[in-house]
């Protein structure tokens, strides 16, 4: 007969300890948001842009732990990049759909983990952003929305889970900076994004100094995110020039400087402060190697750097760029850069060849690219003197571009309006960064008297600039019209980055203000 089993109270109350032990140390508990050894070289590997070493590594995760969601977040990642380093139409049509299916997967890990609230929000992020790149403004602003909801649930939740605030930042600085006039920007009443704000949380992984290897590997890409915000969205653009030892950190545990992201970044900060021939230097360290995704941009980048030296060694960097690049940002403006060096040495007729590259190849997206439109659909090609002065400017080479404007008679500078609001605009940049800033106002607003009628940019850059160096002086009066005075002027070029940089202006002396 087979005995019945009993348990008395004591084996059940064992019985009850024993399942909890095992349940609290089963796997599935937490691993499904486990960012292990596997997960963080996958993350190294793609901020590295090594995307086949980062599929190996995560196909090694799924079979090791098939119930772990935090590759689900990596290949979204992956996506990303392609999407944003490529910029192939076709490419974002076809990965689009994989979206909903990444989201629907993470949605059914455990919501009392930190990852949970991260991950979605990373992905709902990553997407707003490859919306916004090509063009799905409104798809782009319910991408916003979910991820400010993800981020600030989790902010709530778990204070202490650093890398969240990397992505709040980022998005309560995107909220922030939204045109009034958009028409999609309906879809993100409701919410709240404060410029500086977002720049702080993004520092505070940036420069977090603890042990957490989590955090720590996240460094670089706050690092990398704080660069352009501080060069594009802050009073002065020197307050980068410290990222350059973040972006360059070789401590263990942190991203090495290998990264072609973390070289971008670090040429751009230089190239930005007038430190040219350093930029240089850093863009001719990177290598290219097979198994790195191709980041054409920073043959571009290479190619402005030589430009701005007067080097005919650019044109090399130019055509590597077009011949390789299958995306549709930046061609127009690298056959335009190609007609110049050639007008450089008086080849009219070439310059007009490659002119007509831009009207037949490029597109205008950037404002570098509708700048390069205008001037080809204009058919008058630069004035030398002019185009030196502004290249030698760009590089930092100040004292040159100075001479090229004050040694040659002004009649050659200066042959028709254009050339005249231009040449006081060149004056005013260039007294500007040599620090003689009331000839810099001087010639500021003789350009913004004679250009704010007129298509071309200069007027409009002119009265940001001014904002620029009342904002600096503490004129917050005189910086606050001068910012308007650009958002009023509606020039062809560089209209979308001006007017954004004139608006973050305003959002800084909102916070300047005195409170009464």
């Amino acid at each position: 007969m087979v005995k019945k089993m009993r348990l008395n109270k004591a084996s059940l109350r064992w019985l009850i300890l024993l399942m909890g032990a095992f349940l609290l140390f089963t796997p599935s508990t937490f691993s499904q948001f486990s960012f292990d050894t596997n997960c963080q070289q996958a993350y190294k590997a793609i901020f590295s842009l090594r995307f086949s070493e980062a599929h190996k590594l995560i196909g090694m995760e799924k079979k090791a732990a098939p119930d772990n969601l935090v590759p689900v977040y990596l290949e979204n990642y992956i996506d990303f990049l392609t999407l944003i380093i490529g910029e192939e139409r076709k490419v974002y049509d076809r990965l689009k759909d994989q979206k909903g299916e990444r989201v629907n997967a993470l949605e059914k890990g455990r919501s009392d983990s930190p990852y949970y609230h991260f991950c979605l929000g990373e992905v709902h992020l990553q997407w707003a952003l490859a919306r916004l790149k090509f063009g799905d403004y409104a798809a782009a602003a319910f991408e916003i929305r979910k991820a400010h909801a993800c981020f600030s649930a989790n902010d709530a939740k778990f204070p202490s889970f650093l890398i969240n605030k990397l992505g709040l930042g980022v998005v309560n600085v995107i909220v922030s900076l939204v045109p009034d006039n958009y028409k999609w920007v309906g879809n993100l009443i409701g919410l709240t994004g404060s410029m500086e704000q977002g720049i702080g949380e993004i520092r505070k992984v940036a420069e977090y100094s603890g042990t957490d290897r989590i955090t720590r590997m996240y460094k670089p890409q706050a690092s990398f995110y704080l660069a352009f915000l501080t060069l594009n969205l802050q009073k002065n653009k020197k307050e980068a020039m410290p990222l350059l030892d973040l972006l360059h950190d070789h401590t263990p545990g942190v991203q090495s400087p290998e990264s072609p992201l973390l070289i971008f970044a670090r040429a751009t900060i230089l190239m930005k402060n007038g430190l040219n021939d350093d930029a240089l230097a850093v863009l001719q360290e990177r290598v290219s190697l097979p198994q790195t995704f191709r980041f054409s941009y920073l043959d571009y980048l290479e190619g402005i750097a030589r430009l701005n030296r007067l080097d005919d060694s650019a044109a090399v960097c130019f055509n590597r760029f077009v011949a390789g690049f299958s995306g549709r940002n930046y061609l127009g403006s690298a056959y335009q850069k190609l007609a110049w060096i050639t007008i450089l040495h008086q080849d009219t007729g070439s310059y007009y060849q490659w002119m007509k590259q831009v009207l037949a190849k490029g597109k205008s997206a950037v404002d570098e690219d509708k700048q390069a439109q205008y001037e080809a659909e204009k058919g008058i090609a630069p004035n030398l003197i002019l185009l030196r002065a502004r290249l030698l400017f760009d590089g930092g080479y100040y004292n040159r571009a100075m001479s090229e404007l004050l040694n040659n008679p002004v009649k050659s500078a200066v042959k028709t309006k254009r050339d005249l609001v231009e040449y006081t605009y060149r004056l005013g940049r260039i007294y500007h960064e040599m620090g003689n800033y009331p000839k810099a106002l001087e010639n500021y607003q003789l350009t913004i008297t004679r250009g704010k009628a007129e298509q071309y940019y200069y007027a409009a850059g002119a009265a940001y600039q001014m904002g620029l160096l009342y904002e600096n002086a503490g004129t917050l009066a005189k910086a606050e019209n001068a910012y308007n005075t650009c958002l009023a002027i509606k020039p062809v070029e560089y209209k979308t980055s001006l007017h954004q940089k004139a608006k973050a202006g305003l959002n800084r002396l909102k916070v300047m203000q005195p409170k009464t």
